[in-house]
């Protein structure tokens, strides 16, 4: 059967956490609404072929929107409920760029988190020896050492299991169990040597913000960022053990996840990613929720600080977050986010080498070309009902979408508002708007 927050009877409905206490700032302006009929079609097919029951696009030269549509059934078997524009999805690891390297970077621009500084003086998790030779930015940018996952949320389960112990599955009351564990992980490689995407390195990041902050990591993101841009609503970690806030999420709307084989239920407005549910939903590599229009405002935001049009973050902090790393040569990553491998790139062909982008398990996507300005957002519950055999079908549909995002956003006419020809040779350059070009196969070029 399937469930729903807005008429329909689901016993495992999930709460926000105090954050709903603070009063959002007003809703942006509306955004408008308009489409492309290849993007149309495009992600149409998806939908088609049970890549995905829903799924949301938002397409954009700068902050100039030519597409913006909404597609598919909140769960299968249609006719489910639509999803709208206030739909909220499963982000996964767009978690790592939106939240965890968000706060990174906002706090690393107030001078409160040195980004060279060695782990093993924040948490008490990593002030082993072995640990030493990590810095911030390693595990920002995936060159800690530490391996891509571990279960983790076996040892709690097992930890529950044992006779008379407290359980904690699926609360913050594991977090400790998990840091435990954390601890004694091996790294698998010198720190620095090696590009690892590692889920274990951002769970470790959000422990280090929330003790910068003083509380808790989606309280920090929700009070000091979210609000301020006006998105706290609607882009927000789903606690599961948070009754106090189970009115706020009644009339929401989610994209339906995993038939999950494990918990016994489908999921719906509870975070896919396991290892973030057993600590009560609020994890640094994956748990957040958002829309498509909360992801693509925060994302124009950051390409008009990249731009030195806003000072919302600082535009050296940006760009700094958004330079691959020079430390391994092979690698595409920056702090937090990714940029176009040199084959087969989920950006497809037509993205510039000069994009930074991020990927998210449950289907979602992201890339920004900073030399068109080209802004593109898919969001879709591709872990619905099952991830299982979706990969082949996301490799193929991802860079087609962007491969039509940008041939559109090419055919735009120039924005009336910014200085054309010579007008624009008078005006000056943006402040801070140079574009590092990047070769895939040595890093960026100064």
């Amino acid at each position: 059967m399937v469930t729903h927050l807005n008429g329909y009877d689901w016993c495992t409905l999930v709460h926000l956490s105090n954050i709903a206490a603070v009063q959002s700032t007003p809703a942006p302006q509306a955004l408008p609404d308009v489409r492309v009929p290849d993007i149309d079609r495009c992600v149409q097919t998806g939908v088609a072929e049970k890549t995905f029951s829903a799924a949301a696009c938002v397409a954009s030269v700068g902050d100039r929107i030519f597409h913006r549509a909404v597609y598919g059934s909140l769960a299968l078997p249609p006719p489910i409920r639509k999803p709208g524009f206030d739909t909220l999805f499963d982000l996964a690891s767009l978690t790592k760029p939106l939240a965890t390297g968000l706060a990174a970077l906002k706090l690393a621009s107030q001078g409160r988190l040195d980004l060279n500084a060695s782990v093993n003086k924040t948490i008490p998790e990593l002030r082993d020896a072995r640990f030493a030779g990590i810095s911030i930015d390693m595990l920002l940018d995936h060159s800690s050492g530490l391996p891509a996952m571990r279960k983790f949320h076996e040892g709690v389960l097992a930890h529950d299991a044992k006779p008379g112990a407290d359980k904690v599955a699926g609360t913050r009351k594991a977090v400790p169990l998990v840091r435990e564990m954390l601890a004694a992980v091996s790294l698998e490689a010198e720190p620095g040597t090696k590009a690892v995407y590692s889920d274990i390195g951002f769970m470790a990041l959000a422990w280090i913000i929330e003790g910068v902050v003083g509380k808790p990591f989606d309280v920090y993101l929700s009070q000091e960022i979210y609000r301020d841009l006006g998105l706290a609503d609607d882009l927000l970690f789903v606690r599961l053990d948070d009754d106090r806030q189970r009115a706020r999420l009644r009339s929401r709307s989610f994209a339906a996840g995993e038939d999950c084989p494990w918990r016994k239920k489908l999921l719906v407005g509870e975070v896919h990613d396991a290892n973030a549910w057993v600590m009560g939903g609020v994890a640094g590599h994956a748990g957040l929720f958002g829309t498509v229009d909360a992801v693509w405002r925060l994302v124009r935001t950051l390409w008009q600080c990249f731009r030195g049009e806003s000072h919302v973050f600082l535009n050296g902090t940006v760009r700094r977050f958004w330079t691959r790393s020079k430390r391994i040569a092979s690698t595409t990553r920056t702090l937090a986010w990714d940029t176009p491998s040199a084959h087969g790139s989920m950006a497809g062909k037509r993205f510039s080498l000069s994009s930074v982008g991020h990927l998210g398990h449950t289907g979602g996507s992201i890339w920004i070309d900073l030399a068109s300005d080209t802004l593109g957002v898919l969001l879709t519950n591709a872990h619905h009902p099952t991830r299982a055999g979706k990969d082949e079908a996301l490799a193929k549909l991802r860079p087609r979408l962007y491969d039509l995002m940008a041939k559109h956003g090419e055919a735009l006419p120039p924005d009336p508002k910014r200085p054309q020809g010579a007008a624009a040779f008078y005006a000056g350059p943006v402040v801070g708007a140079s574009i590092p070009l990047h070769n895939p196969l040595k890093g960026p070029r100064q």
